[in-house]
C-alpha cells in the first residue's frame, strides 16, 4: 500500500514539474520583445504607418522588389544605421526569414521592445514594389 502511495506521489510531482515548465514558457513567449506574427497580422503590420519597416537584405535584392514604404538596411549595417526610440516598433524581413530573425535579435539586444519579425517574403503573397 505504502509502494502505491510512493508512485502516486511522485507522479503528482512530476505533473507539477511539467505545468510548471509550461507556465514558465508560456510566460517567457508573451514578454517577448520580439514577435512573429501570423499572416493576417503582418497584413495589418505592413499597413500600419507608426510601424517602421525594415527591408533586412541587400541593395539588389532591396531593388528588385520590396514591401510598399519599407526601407533597406541589410543585415550587416543594421548596428550603425538604426537609430530610433527604443519602443519604437520595428517590423523586419528578408527573402526566407533568417536574415530577419538575426535582425530582431540584433535589435533585441540594442535594446528595442517592440519588434516584428515578419520572416521571409521569398513565397508570400504580399504585394511588392519597385518604387
Amino acid at each position: 500500500m505504502q509502494n502505491k502511495s510512493n508512485k502516486i506521489i511522485i507522479i503528482l510531482i512530476a505533473i507539477l514539474i511539467i505545468l510548471t515548465a509550461i507556465v514558465i514558457i508560456i510566460s517567457y513567449n508573451k514578454n517577448s520583445v520580439i514577435q512573429n506574427p501570423n499572416s493576417s497580422e503582418i497584413n495589418e503590420i505592413i499597413k500600419d504607418e507608426n510601424i517602421i519597416l525594415i527591408d533586412v537584405r541587400t541593395e539588389t535584392e532591396y531593388n528588385s522588389g520590396h514591401i510598399k514604404n519599407a526601407i533597406n538596411i541589410p543585415l550587416n549595417d543594421i548596428k550603425n544605421k538604426i537609430d530610433y526610440q527604443k519602443d519604437k516598433p520595428l517590423a523586419v524581413y528578408c527573402r526566407t526569414g533568417k536574415r530577419s530573425l538575426e535582425a530582431a535579435k540584433i535589435l533585441a539586444k540594442m535594446g528595442y521592445t517592440k519588434i516584428y519579425d515578419l520572416g521571409g517574403i521569398e513565397n508570400s503573397k504580399i504585394e511588392l514594389t519597385k518604387e
